[in-house]
C-alpha cells in the first residue's frame, strides 16, 4: 500500500477589479472535490497573489499550478502580479521567445521550470489594443523555461457578448479544465528534484531583481558576535575582580 502523503495545488492570481480573484478562489475551493488521487495522497489547495507566491513562498513551485490573471491599463499586470510580470519579462529578455516554435530562442534558462505544469485563465478587454498582453507574457515566459501548460488557454473578454460574455467564458473554462488537470495528479510524484530546481532558480532570479527580499541570517550574526561578547564579559569580570567600580 502506498504511504499516505499530501499534495498541494496552488492557485495564483492577480486582479484589479476582483474578477480574477473570484475565479481563483472558486477554482481553489473546488480542487479537493473535482480532482482525486488513486493512492492515499491528500489533495489540498491554497489561493494567493502571484507576487506573494514569489516573495512569501519564495517561489516554491508545486507540480500543478493554476494561474488566473488579467491585463490592466496598457497591457500591464494588475494588483498582486506586478513583480511576477517583471520576472516573466526578465526571462523573455534573457532567453527570448520564438513565436514559430513556441519556445525559447536561447535554450531557455536551462529549462528551470521543468516539472511544473500550469493552467492559465486570462482576463482582459478587447476594447483595448493591448488585450491579453499580460497573460500572453506569462504564457510565453513560463513555456520558454520549461513549464508545461495543460488545458486550453482561457481568454475571457470583458467586451464579450452573448455566449462569449466574460462570466460565461470563465464558467465554461472552470467546468472543462478538470479533465486536463486530472492526468497530472494521476502521475506518480517523481519530480521532486525538478521542483527543487524550479524553486531555487526562480528564487535566485527574484533576489537579483529584489535585493530587499534577501533575509538576514540572524543565526550567523549571533555566531559572529558571541565570541566578541565573551571577550567583553571577560574584561568586565577582570575589572570587577581588581576592584574597579563604576561611577567613581
Amino acid at each position: 500500500m502506498a504511504s499516505s502523503s499530501a499534495e498541494e495545488v496552488l492557485v495564483l492570481y492577480g486582479s484589479q477589479t476582483g474578477n480574477s480573484e473570484a475565479a481563483a478562489e472558486q477554482l481553489s475551493s473546488l480542487i479537493p472535490s473535482k480532482l482525486s488521487t488513486s493512492d492515499n495522497r491528500t489533495l489540498t489547495s491554497r489561493c494567493m497573489h502571484l507576487d506573494d507566491f514569489l516573495e512569501l513562498e519564495q517561489a516554491k513551485w508545486t507540480r500543478l499550478v493554476i494561474i488566473v490573471c488579467s491585463s490592466y491599463g496598457v497591457g500591464q499586470a494588475p494588483i498582486g502580479a506586478r513583480k511576477f510580470r517583471e520576472v516573466c519579462d526578465t526571462i523573455l529578455e534573457r532567453f527570448g521567445y520564438d513565436d514559430t516554435t513556441n519556445d525559447g530562442k536561447n535554450n531557455n534558462g536551462d529549462k528551470m521550470l521543468t516539472g511544473v505544469n500550469y493552467a492559465l485563465l486570462g482576463l482582459g478587454d478587447s476594447h483595448y489594443t493591448t488585450f491579453f498582453r499580460n497573460p500572453t507574457a506569462f504564457e510565453n515566459a513560463l513555456s520558454t523555461v520549461g513549464a508545461t501548460r495543460v488545458g486550453e488557454l482561457g481568454k475571457a473578454d470583458a467586451s464579450g457578448t452573448g455566449n462569449m460574455e466574460q462570466s460565461k467564458v470563465i464558467e465554461r473554462w472552470i467546468d472543462s479544465i478538470w479533465k486536463d488537470l486530472q492526468p497530472v495528479i494521476d502521475k506518480p510524484m517523481t519530480e521532486e528534484e525538478g521542483l527543487k530546481k524550479a524553486h531555487e532558480q526562480t528564487w535566485k532570479l527574484c533576489l537579483e531583481l529584489y535585493k530587499e527580499w534577501k533575509q538576514t541570517n540572524y543565526f550567523a550574526l549571533i555566531g559572529l558576535f558571541l565570541p566578541l561578547g565573551g571577550v567583553i564579559v571577560g574584561i568586565l569580570v577582570h575589572l570587577y575582580l581588581h576592584g574597579y567600580t563604576w561611577g567613581n
